[in-house]
């Protein structure tokens, strides 16, 4: 692969990522919630779901899911039953925003194994990555080269635009929570549900 093709592939992965879908809900979720420094855990889950994705291409396996109507409606329907589980959560929060370097704040909800499965499990079956994934990611391998050292190397990419993106996001969201902190923070998580209910 050219260093151009590569730039270019960076520049889409960060575009990508940078429009409002369920990861960036998350990630300003737990930024706002938890701190910047457990959205971090977070934002490993959708890493290692683009790797799971990343992986189904490579394999062959993404475009056969993509002309699938049935496995790909199936992928639809699990994430959209998860974001609604979410979302009904959120929408009856009464704990607000309250950070995990609070020493009061429940040590269940900020379980970093938590989490890193709630937004792998949003990230793995949201039917636009699957859409994503093996439309654009054939497009900068070479058959001509070897194709897994490739793959690896656009799977650094697109973790890096990933874990830079979502950074920004989580702040943003941890910013938001300092300036509501006390009752109104509970309209975070309120709005947080909201939004996912809207996905």
């Amino acid at each position: 692969m050219e260093n151009l093709p590569l730039v270019t592939f960076a520049f889409i992965s960060m575009l990508g990522m940078a429009v409002p879908g369920p990861d960036v809900v998350l990630a300003i979720t737990n930024g706002s919630r938890y701190g910047v420094r457990h959205a971090f855990f977070g934002m490993a889950g959708v890493v290692l779901s683009d790797v799971v994705l990343i992986c189904t291409v490579a394999l062959g396996l993404g475009a056969l899911l993509v002309a699938s109507e049935f496995y790909l409606s199936a992928v639809r329907m699990v994430g959209a039953f998860y974001l609604l589980f979410i979302a009904v959560g959120a929408l009856r929060s009464s704990t607000g925003s309250r950070h995990a370097f609070d020493p009061s704040f429940p040590d269940k909800a900020r379980s970093t194994k938590a989490l890193m499965v709630r937004c792998f499990v949003v990230a793995v079956t949201n039917p636009e990555a699957w859409l994503f994934f093996p439309a654009v990611l054939p497009s900068f391998v070479d058959s001509n080269e070897p194709v897994a050292t490739q793959y690896a190397i656009l799977a650094t990419i697109i973790a890096g635009a990933d874990v830079f993106v979502l950074t920004l996001y989580a702040t943003l969201g941890s910013r938001a929570a300092r300036l509501l902190a006390g009752p109104n923070a509970v309209w975070i998580a309120r709005l947080y549900g909201i939004a996912l209910l809207g996905r």
